[in-house]
């Protein structure tokens, strides 16, 4: 009787082991480290961000690391050298340009090395200014100027005041959680900048004190906005926003969303590796301000692409089974004016995205056609039915599933159910 107890008892704590270890948040942000680290092969366009948050993390390959840096010191040569002040539209962004130079700052390349960057991203700053002076809008937008602000924060570069004012939150301006959240980290940075080497501040008491009072007015919104569940906004909005929450200081928001985040990892959100470079900062306990600090001399190195990892990370796709062979999915495209310009119903495959849905809608009729451009998320949908979407009219193609719902993630990321209704709709934003 005592054996069977005995036995009865090892099994429930095996049994409890194997519950732990499968949720052990150390394993589960192990998992997405390694998950993030094999993102960066030849074959994947280089991307900064992954770059920032593989420096961020605790664990490090530093082989890899350096390598990937190479290519991205390469890759911003070739997009600075090939940008034309006449064509503004070969220049990099304002937000590209910023992570580069984060990304630079993170694996602490000497000043030399960043310069040409840090003078393009003044000008380009100037212009957004320029352009919100008489528009009131940046010429991308305000996410990426407040990136761009950061960015040379963080490299300890004086920014004008002029620039500056245009990241005071106004009350006909309703920002994204993003967006605020990036706010917030540029104008925490200008409120905690001090001059290198010298112990003072970078900025006067007055405009430490406007910073201040804008942070604390946009931590208002995004502080207001986390649910019960921990979410603010949507989950890939959340990611950004806990970095707000950590130049605050606010534990108790930050360990609610955190608790949230891990589990929608392991559900395969974030299997995408631009929106896992903007989460596996936070898991660390880090934000982009905490570049500025970074002396890489003291880190480890134990992180390999080929090692195990526990299972915890389960991408979500499309189930297969026989009868998705054939399902449909009903694919409606809208003009700005909400007048419907074309109709389909496509055949849904096993494992087929939103991209290879459109893909699929082109081959079966020559009439329907779309464009894409490549951008750090993937490819990003630019023009349907000959239809531009432009920056200068601030139009986007709108992506809607069933009656009304957006879509969070793009469309290569996105795989629709069978007999699932998707909505283009050409939008203002």
């Amino acid at each position: 009787m005592q054996l069977k107890v005995l036995l009865l008892i090892s099994c429930i704590q095996v049994l409890f082991l194997a519950v732990k270890l499968e949720t052990d948040p150390e394993a589960i942000i192990k998992s997405l480290n390694l998950q993030l680290l094999r993102s960066t092969g030849p074959s994947s366009p280089a991307n900064p961000s992954i770059h920032i948050a593989l420096r961020l993390s605790a664990d490090h390959s530093l082989h890899d690391e350096r390598r990937y840096l190479h290519r991205l010191k390469t890759d911003l040569r070739n997009k600075l050298s090939s940008s034309s002040g006449s064509q503004r539209e070969s220049e990099p962004s304002t937000g590209l340009v910023a992570l580069y130079l984060l990304a630079l700052r993170a694996s602490c390349q000497d000043l030399p090395s960043r310069q040409r960057a840090l003078a393009y991203l003044k000008n380009q700053l100037s212009a957004e200014k320029n352009h919100t002076k008489h528009h009131d809008v940046p010429l991308t937008n305000q996410y990426q100027y407040s990136l761009g602000v950061l960015a040379l924060c963080v490299n300890d570069v004086r920014v004008d005041h002029s620039v500056l004012s245009a990241l005071t939150p106004h009350d006909h301006h309703h920002h994204s959680i993003d967006t605020a959240a990036m706010m917030v980290l540029a104008l925490k940075c200008v409120h905690e900048s001090k001059v290198p080497s010298s112990g003072h501040w970078m900025y006067s008491h007055d405009r430490r004190a406007k910073a201040q009072t804008a942070v604390n007015k946009l931590m208002e919104k995004i502080q207001r906005r986390q649910t019960q569940s921990g979410k603010i906004g949507n989950i890939y909005s959340t990611a950004v926003a806990l970095q707000a929450l950590l130049a605050v200081g606010d534990m108790e928001r930050w360990s609610k969303g955190k608790g949230r985040v891990l589990i929608e990892a392991r559900g395969g959100a974030f299997h995408n590796p631009m929106a896992l470079s903007q989460l596996l900062p936070v898991l660390y306990q880090k934000t982009y301000m905490d570049i500025g600090q970074m002396d890489c001399n003291s880190e480890t190195d134990g992180l390999r692409k080929k090692q195990h990892s526990d299972p915890v990370i389960t991408d979500q796709g499309t189930e297969t089974n026989s009868h998705q062979q054939t399902a449909l999915v009903y694919l409606t495209v809208k003009d700005m004016n909400s007048a419907v310009i074309y109709t389909a119903e496509v055949p849904l495959h096993d494992q087929m995205s939103l991209l290879g849905v459109l893909n699929e809608a082109k081959r079966n009729d020559t009439s329907f056609n779309f464009e894409t451009k490549q951008t750090l998320w993937g490819p990003f949908l630019t023009s349907v039915q000959h239809i531009q979407a432009q920056d200068n009219t601030r139009t986007y193609w709108r992506l809607i599933r069933g009656e009304n719902t957006p879509l969070i993630q793009g469309i290569q990321d996105y795989h629709p159910q069978p007999g699932e209704h998707i909505l283009l709709q050409l939008s203002k934003f």
